[in-house]
C-alpha cells in the first residue's frame, strides 16, 4: 500500500511540475512576443520622426 500512495505522490508532483513548466515557458513566449512589439513600436515611432 506504502509503494502505491508514492507512486500516485510521485506522479501528481510530476504533472504539477511539468504544469509549472509549461507555464512559465509559455509566459515567457509572450513576454517575449510583447516585448518585441513595443521595442518594434518604439523604434518604427523614430523612424517616422527622422523621416
Amino acid at each position: 500500500m506504502i509503494h502505491l500512495t508514492l507512486i500516485i505522490v510521485d506522479f501528481l508532483s510530476g504533472l504539477i511540475a511539468a504544469g509549472a513548466w509549461a507555464l512559465a515557458s509559455a509566459g515567457g513566449a509572450i513576454a517575449m512576443v510583447v516585448g518585441g512589439g513595443v521595442a518594434g513600436v518604439s523604434l518604427f515611432r523614430r523612424w517616422r520622426r527622422r523621416g
